[in-house]
């Protein structure tokens, strides 16, 4: 296994308007985002990147931080890897303009690299644990930055048994 590991769960919320760190309505597949548990070695390392982007510190009994789209929910535990080459690939969020939260992040000491081929509406965000975050550019938006994606990177084959874990995991959170 990989030194981040990932545990994604995706939650079905039905609300009449979003609110900050809330998820987001279900798409035509009936699937939102609603929180992610990330592990760390080091907490206070990763939630500094995090609320550097514009995630909203939450108290609780763990480490949380909220985006609109997604709640990280950070735990200290040894990680074996990155998340490049593991199941879930990388995450993803949106922001108005790359270009501009990419100058804001370097002054707050985030490490960002730029995006693929020079692309200008793209870079990537990596914490010290190698979790790749994708930031893409959305001018449109109405939010400073927004979770976007999970990436996963599995075998073709590995589809349906995943589909069949998802269905059955949604119809037993729905009763």
């Amino acid at each position: 296994m990989k030194k981040m590991i990932l545990v994604l769960c995706g939650i079905l919320m039905l609300s009449a308007g979003m609110a900050w760190g809330q998820a987001f309505p279900p798409n035509e597949a009936g699937v939102t985002m609603g929180h992610w548990h990330l592990n760390t070695r080091n907490i206070e390392a990763t939630r500094k990147i995090f609320l550097a982007m514009g995630g909203t510190e939450v108290q609780g009994d763990n480490a949380r931080v909220r985006f609109p789209g997604v709640l990280v929910v950070l735990r200290e535990q040894a990680a074996t890897g990155g998340t490049v080459g593991s199941v879930v690939n990388h995450v993803g969020f949106i922001v108005p303009n790359v270009q501009e939260s990419v100058a804001r992040w370097k002054a707050a000491g985030v490490p960002v690299l730029p995006g693929g081929n020079g692309r200008t509406d793209q870079a990537f965000v990596v914490t010290p644990d190698e979790l790749r975050i994708e930031i893409l550019e959305d001018k449109n938006q109405k939010f400073p930055i927004r979770h976007h994606h999970v990436h996963f990177g599995v075998p073709e084959s590995a589809i349906p048994q995943i589909q069949a874990w998802y269905a059955k995991r949604c119809a037993t959170t729905r009763d």
